[in-house]
């Protein structure tokens, strides 16, 4: 039950006045908003209350709110504030989704922005850190967003390159990977595909087939996308190692190393399932997005497919849809 005008505060910290512009009817408080009496602080309505109609109008009727100044962050929605977020609404599947794309999208617009191929690095272990708090919260998370990516009109490098994160963390949970190792292929899941930005758009959006001189250049691209990530001083061996080779097949026809099964790392080999899936599961020029069992179905057991996947992995990856 929402608590109104509890208990008061001591006067001598810190207070900011609320911007209003941020509250909006449906969203949760993830602040503790403050009026001002008396030169006391006393409590108005606590983090965690839902905003009703009646409560936003009940809050824009006065004429000065507060927050405590630490919370101030808080106001908009920033890596910094997206757990809050997330922790509040986490059993409401399209918010939570439309969370993680905000995040998701301003740090791939900031990327492809900058002249020197600079990214945040604390912004991507945020919005990884929600996606691992949302999987580990509920097993089913995916399952139940994955109806959700259907709906995805604007499929580009930073669409993509979320839903294979999701996807890794997914199934590196399935697989029983602890937090530490979910942040690291996180990381390399979001930003395997980043060394794209330096390949010409008329290749990287061609609606025909590529020449053999096309795919040269377009196989670059991990090589492309770990010498940026070294740029922006990324340095773990296994971050780089699944992004240099997540296009590797377990036949030994992948690039840039061809490597075989015995060779590929399992964060490589995890990607490079997921990429694969979730290309063929969204809709290309050429073709139509296939459905998710097709898809799979495809993967294992279609002849140019057969051979290039790690099974087992296929096999846990199915089973956390079912």
């Amino acid at each position: 039950m929402t608590r109104i005008f509890q208990k008061e505060k001591d006067s001598s910290n810190s207070y900011v006045s609320l911007n209003m512009d941020f509250i909006r009817v449906g969203d949760y408080l993830i602040f503790t908003i403050f009026i001002k009496k008396m030169n006391k602080y006393i409590i108005m309505l606590e983090e965690g209350t839902i905003l009703t109609y009646q409560l936003v109008q009940k809050i824009k009727r006065q004429a000065l709110l507060y927050i405590s100044k630490k919370d101030e962050y808080k106001q908009h929605l920033n890596p910094l504030s997206l757990k809050y977020h997330i922790r509040y609404n986490q059993d409401n599947y399209p918010k939570t989704l439309e969370l993680l794309s905000v995040i998701n999208n301003e740090i791939f617009t900031e990327y492809l922005n900058s002249e020197d191929d600079i990214f945040d690095l604390e912004s991507i272990k945020s919005l990884v850190k929600a996606i691992i708090y949302l999987i580990k919260d509920n097993n089913k998370y995916l399952k139940n967003i994955m109806p959700l990516f259907e709906s995805q009109t604007n499929y580009e490098l930073s669409t993509h390159s979320l839903n294979v994160a999701i996807y890794s963390i997914n199934l590196g949970n399935a697989l029983h990977f602890d937090t530490h190792k979910l942040l690291h292929l996180g990381v390399a899941s979001l930003l395997h595909d980043i060394g794209i930005k330096n390949i010409n758009d008329d290749i990287v959006k061609k609606s025909s087939s590529l020449s053999l001189a096309e795919l040269e250049v377009i196989h670059h691209h991990p090589e492309y996308s770990v010498d940026i990530m070294k740029h922006n001083k990324i340095s773990n061996e296994k971050i780089l190692d699944a992004v240099l080779h997540h296009h590797e097949n377990c036949d030994g026809s992948g690039y840039p190393d061809g490597l075989r099964i015995e060779d590929i790392s399992d964060f490589a080999s995890i990607i490079s399932i997921v990429d694969v899936f979730d290309a063929l599961t969204n809709s290309r020029p050429h073709r139509k997005a296939y459905s998710s069992f097709d898809a799979l179905k495809m993967m294992m057991k279609d002849k140019n497919m057969l051979h290039k996947f790690n099974h087992s992995y296929i096999q846990m990856f199915l089973h956390t849809l079912e």
